[in-house]
C-alpha cells in the first residue's frame, strides 16, 4: 500500500473550487512561502520594539513595499533572477571620484552584467563621467 502512495499527496478541501485550481493553489504555495521568508531575511524584519503604533505601523509598511519592489524586480527579470542576485550584478556598478587638475570628476566602473541587469528593467545605463566638478 504505501509503494501505492509513495510521491503522492491527497488534499482535503471544503471548498466549490475546481480540482485543477485547488492543486495549483496547493503547488503554488512555495511563492508565498519564498515571500514569508524574503520578508523576514533579505529585508531583515523581525521583532522591533516601537513605542508609538504609528512607527510599528511604519516599520512594517516599509519592510512590504521593500518586498514588493524586490518582487517586482524579480519579475522584470522574468523570475530567472532572485533580488539577492540581481543585486550582487548591481552592485558591481562603481562610481569613483578622479582627481584632475581643474577639479574632480566621477567616472563609472564598465559590468556586462549591469548593463544587461538595466537594460532588461527598461533603464538607461548611466553615462562613464557621471559628475564633473571642475572649476
Amino acid at each position: 500500500m504505501e509503494r501505492k502512495l509513495a510521491g503522492r499527496y491527497m488534499i482535503v478541501t471544503d471548498t466549490d473550487l475546481p480540482l485543477e485550481e485547488v492543486v495549483k493553489g496547493y503547488k503554488d504555495l512555495w511563492k508565498i512561502e519564498r515571500s514569508f521568508r524574503t520578508i523576514k531575511s533579505f529585508v531583515d524584519m523581525r521583532p522591533v520594539y516601537h513605542r508609538k503604533d504609528e512607527r510599528t505601523e511604519a516599520h512594517v509598511f516599509i519592510c512590504v513595499l521593500s518586498f514588493l519592489l524586490s518582487r517586482l524586480l524579480e519579475k522584470a527579470m522574468n523570475d530567472e533572477m532572485t533580488i539577492a542576485s540581481t543585486s550582487d550584478k548591481l552592485s558591481e556598478l562603481k562610481a569613483l571620484p578622479v582627481k584632475v587638475s581643474g577639479g574632480i570628476i566621477t567616472i563609472r566602473t564598465e559590468s556586462e552584467n549591469a548593463r544587461r541587469v538595466l537594460e532588461r528593467m527598461n533603464i538607461p545605463y548611466p553615462g562613464r563621467v557621471l559628475e564633473s566638478l571642475i572649476t
